[in-house]
């Protein structure tokens, strides 16, 4: 299997240097390349594609979520995981909603960004446990749902592959209509699963959905 190719933006060189030197090491790890701002991140790689990005949001010249637009335009296949020192709720769904796959706060522990990198690598996305929390508590809510875990499991194997997957991409802020184009179904069809989620897991809203999801580590 090959390395998982990494590009690190920041406009702190001491927290690229820390960042460098708590991944470099990391058996399946290659780290490819740094940069200072986004347009001089999207300078660097017109060659040599990343698989994934690290990227802080408040830099000079080009920040974060106007370099997340334009990757996404010219090289979508490249993963963006958010490492930031802002809990925001806004940068949190602006980043997730024009297609970062990951959100994580600068304290991270090494084994935590090592997690979030392989979760992304695969396809899912990853929140780090304050942004869950931020995230869980901008949505109103009033149910407190709560399960014992066998209930719980059984609730889970009921999930279909194609429910999962949805619950992953409402999980990253998407909404039904961004789902359908980004799966080439209807958004009756994602309506639908969304309602099957709600059944299946016996929650009321997407929050409590959310809420039992995390608590699951289905997303």
């Amino acid at each position: 299997m090959s390395n998982i190719k990494l590009f690190v933006v920041d406009d702190h060189p001491i927290f690229i240097d820390g960042i460098v030197g708590l991944l470099q090491d990391t058996p399946g790890f290659e780290i490819i390349g740094t940069a200072n701002n986004g347009q001089d991140f999207l300078d660097k790689i017109k060659d040599n594609q990343p698989d994934i990005v690290l990227m802080d949001i408040n830099m000079p010249v080009m920040d974060g979520i106007e370099t997340t637009k334009e990757l996404k335009i010219q090289y979508p296949k490249i993963k963006v995981i958010a490492l930031t020192m802002f809990n925001d709720i806004r940068f949190i769904k602006d980043l997730l909603e024009i297609g970062a796959k990951g959100y994580v706060l600068k304290n991270i522990s090494r084994e935590d960004l090592i997690k979030a990198i392989h979760t992304v690598a695969e396809g899912k996305p990853f929140l780090d446990v304050a942004v869950q929390e931020k995230v869980i508590s901008s949505m109103s809510s009033s149910d407190e749902d709560e399960f014992d875990d066998k209930e719980a499991d059984l609730m889970v194997q009921n999930i279909t592959s194609r429910e999962l997957e949805i619950l992953q991409l409402i999980a990253l802020g998407l909404t039904s209509q961004d789902i359908s184009k980004k799966l080439f179904i209807s958004k009756n069809t994602v309506e639908t699963h969304r309602k099957n989620l709600l059944a299946k897991l016996n929650v009321k809203n997407t929050a409590s959905l959310l809420k039992f999801a995390y608590k699951k580590n289905l997303v």
